[in-house]
C-alpha cells in the first residue's frame, strides 16, 4: 500500500508539473495582417507609370492639335494672296483678270490721199485710228512702226479706188465699206484677231481740179 500511495503521489506532482508548464509558455499570438505600408509602397511603384501614360496622351493632344491650327493657318494665307492677286486687278494691274477684254485707242495714220473715179479729182485728208485688246496694244504699235510704209500704201490704194459717194458720206455716213477695207488689208499684215475695230474719225474730201 505504501507502494501505491507514492505512486499517487508522483502522478500528482507530474500533473502538476505539467500545468505548471502550460501556464508558464508564452500565448500563441495570431496571424499578423499585411501591414498598411506594404500597401503604400505598392500604389507608389506604379504611380511613376501612371504619370508617364498620362504625360504621353498630353503630348500626342498638343502635338495634333498644333498640327491642326497650323494647317488652317496655311488656309488663311492662300486665302489673303489670293484676295490681294483679286484686289490688285482691280486697281488696273494690266496683267491681271480684270482688264481681259478691254480694249484701247492705237493711232494708225493721218494722210492726204487722191481719188478721181468719178473723173474729178479729190484729196481726201483721212485720220485712221484703231481698237485693239489692251494686252495686244504694244505687238500692235511695234508692228505699226515697223510696216508703217506698207500700210500706207495699202491705205491709199483703198482711197484711190473707192466710190466718192461713200468717202463723202452721201452713200455711207459711217464710212462701212472704208473701214471694212481697211481692217481686211491690216489683219493681214498686223495678224487677225487682234484689231477689233478701225475707227476713221475724219475724212475730208477737197476738190483739187477746178
Amino acid at each position: 500500500m505504501a507502494e501505491k500511495a507514492e505512486k499517487k503521489a508522483e502522478a500528482a506532482a507530474a500533473a502538476g508539473e505539467k500545468k505548471e508548464a502550460a501556464r508558464s509558455a508564452p500565448a500563441a499570438k495570431p496571424p499578423a495582417a499585411p501591414a498598411a505600408g506594404a500597401a503604400k509602397s505598392g500604389f507608389l511603384t506604379k504611380l511613376p507609370v501612371l504619370l508617364g501614360g498620362v504625360m504621353i496622351l498630353e503630348a500626342v493632344v498638343l502635338f495634333a492639335g498644333f498640327k491642326f491650327l497650323g494647317s488652317g493657318a496655311k488656309s488663311a494665307a492662300g486665302a489673303d494672296l489670293v484676295a490681294d492677286i483679286s484686289k490688285k486687278g482691280d486697281d488696273g494691274d494690266k496683267s491681271g483678270p480684270a482688264d481681259a477684254g478691254k480694249t484701247v485707242e492705237v493711232e494708225l495714220l493721218d494722210g492726204k490721199f487722191p481719188n478721181k473715179q468719178n473723173g474729178r479729182t479729190f484729196l481726201y485728208d483721212v485720220h485712221f485710228r484703231l481698237s485693239v485688246k489692251t494686252e495686244a496694244a504694244d505687238k500692235v504699235k511695234k508692228i505699226i512702226t515697223d510696216r508703217s510704209a506698207l500700210i500706207e500704201d495699202r491705205i491709199r490704194t483703198i482711197i484711190a479706188q473707192s466710190d466718192p459717194e461713200k468717202l463723202n458720206g452721201g452713200a455711207e455716213p459711217g464710212l462701212e465699206t472704208l473701214k471694212r477695207q481697211v481692217k481686211y488689208q491690216l489683219d493681214e499684215i498686223v495678224g487677225d484677231g487682234l484689231i477689233d475695230e478701225v475707227l476713221v474719225p475724219q475724212c475730208i474730201g477737197f476738190r483739187t481740179d477746178y
